[in-house]
Order: C-alpha cells, then structure tokens, then sequence
C-alpha cells in the first residue's frame, strides 16, 4: 500500500486523467462511487505509462552521455530466446556465459518440482502459452521451447 500511494502522490498534475472507459467496472470490488481503489490504480497506471514513455524516448534518442551505455532487453526476448539474450547481455557488460549458466535456467528443478508447478498452475501456463513437459529428457532439451502461441 505504501508503495502504491507513493506512486500515485508522485503523478503529474499536467496529466488529465480519464475515468475507466466501463463505468460499471470496480477495481476495489465496491458496489457504488468506485472509492479509492479505481482512483489509486489510475494514479499509478498514469504515473507507471509515463515514466516508461519518458524511458523509452530516451531509449529511442539518447544523449551522447548515454549512447552505448545502456542495453534494452524485453521479457518477451528472455522468454522466446533465453539463451540468445543471455548471451547479448553478458556480452554487453564484457563477461563470459559459462555453460553452467546456459544449462542451469531449464535445470535448477527436478523433473518432479516441475511437474508439481504445472499442476497447480495449469491454467495460467495454458492461457500463457507454456506445454507441459513430458519427460525429465524434455525439460533438459535446450532446443525445444516449451511455448507456443499464447491464448490471450
């Protein structure tokens, strides 16, 4: 809570902010006026959108400072790619990958703790687009992804 009301104390009054395009939709789950709960989250959503707009531009057209000093790397690159990526960012910052490191993401459970996370979170790995593994042999198997496309 305190973090959120940070953020949400931190917006930019410059900002207009707009209500919630679903006048029926309640973030907090109150029945009538919306409350606090749709406001802090349009606060922090504002300020959150903001700060990455303003991190992006950067990004896009950085100062000389910063030209060369800086790597962008998405989520979605970690995921599709990890080992392609890991390597990009090790590279960047002038290190080595080891092969331990290349082998460990896919290994660090047994096939058993595995097997026990996609049971309980099926349905967020199916919407997600994560496969299931079928043998310890898959798991270990670099070259197949365990992803497909997602369902949302």
């Amino acid at each position: 809570i305190r973090e959120s009301l940070q953020v949400v104390r931190s917006r930019d009054p410059h900002i207009h902010r707009m209500p919630f395009l679903d006048a029926g939709h309640k973030l907090g789950g109150k029945k009538e006026g919306g409350g606090g709960s749709d406001y802090h989250a349009l606060g922090a959503m504002e300020v959150i959108c903001s700060s990455m707009a303003k991190t992006l531009q950067t990004a896009l057209h950085p100062p000389d400072w910063l030209q060369g000093n800086y790597m962008v790397v998405r989520y979605e690159d970690l995921v599709v790619e990890p080992i392609k990526t890991l390597r990009q960012v090790y590279s960047f910052v002038n290190l080595a990958v080891s092969p331990e490191m290349e082998n460990a993401w896919r290994t660090a459970l047994s096939y058993q703790q595995i097997k026990q996370v996609e049971e309980y979170c099926h349905q967020p790995m199916v919407l997600l687009g994560y496969e299931r593994a079928g043998s310890p042999e898959e798991v270990k198997d670099l070259s197949r992804t365990l992803l497909r496309k997602p369902r949302l």
